[in-house]
C-alpha cells in the first residue's frame, strides 16, 4: 500500500525550478514577434488604399467652407482659384486679388477639376468662385473627376438658429 500524502500546504507547489530553467528562451520569444511581424504585415498589405477622389472632393468642401466664414469675419470678399493642378484660397485687399498664405492645394495624381480654368498667371486672376462678406454667395458645384468618377463639391448646408 502506498504511503499517504501529506496533506500540508507544501504538497501543492510546484517543484523549485533549476537554474536556467526561468522564462521564454530565446527562440520562443523571437518565434512570438516573428509570427506577431507576419500577421502585421498581412493586416497592412490587405487595407485598402483611401480613395483620391473622395479625399479631395472633401479637402475642397472644407476650404470652400473656410473662404465663406472667412469672408464673413473678416468683412473681405475671399475666392477661390481653380487650375489644372489644384486651387488656391485668395481675398480681395487693396483693390487687387491676393493669393492667402498656405491655401494652395495640390489635387491627387488621375483627379482634375471640371470648371472653367483660369490660364492667366497667378497675380493677375481672379477667382472662379467669389464668397460674399454677407453671405449672398450663390455657389454652383464644383465637379472634380478621376477616370470615369465625378464628386460634386459644395458648400456645407448652414444652419440659421430659429429666432
Amino acid at each position: 500500500m502506498p504511503a499517504p500524502r501529506p496533506l500540508s500546504s507544501q504538497a501543492s507547489l510546484p517543484a523549485p525550478r533549476r537554474p536556467g530553467e526561468a522564462g521564454l528562451s530565446l527562440v520562443e520569444v523571437l518565434v512570438t514577434l516573428s509570427i506577431s511581424a507576419f500577421a502585421a504585415v498581412l493586416i497592412v498589405a490587405t487595407a485598402r488604399p483611401a480613395d483620391p477622389l473622395r479625399s479631395d472632393g472633401e479637402k475642397l468642401s472644407r476650404t470652400l467652407a473656410e473662404l465663406e466664414g472667412r469672408a464673413r469675419i473678416s468683412g473681405k470678399p475671399t475666392g477661390l482659384l481653380l487650375d489644372e493642378t489644384g486651387y488656391t484660397g485668395m481675398v480681395w485687399a487693396g483693390g487687387n486679388w491676393s493669393a492667402l498664405p498656405r491655401s494652395r492645394h495640390a489635387l491627387s495624381r488621375g483627379v482634375e477639376i471640371r470648371s472653367p480654368l483660369s490660364p492667366e498667371p497667378l497675380e493677375t486672376q481672379m477667382p472662379q468662385l467669389v464668397f460674399d462678406p454677407l453671405g449672398h454667395s450663390a455657389i454652383d458645384p464644383v465637379i472634380l473627376r478621376a477616370q470615369n468618377r465625378e464628386w460634386p463639391v459644395t458648400l456645407p448646408a448652414r444652419t440659421v438658429a430659429a429666432p
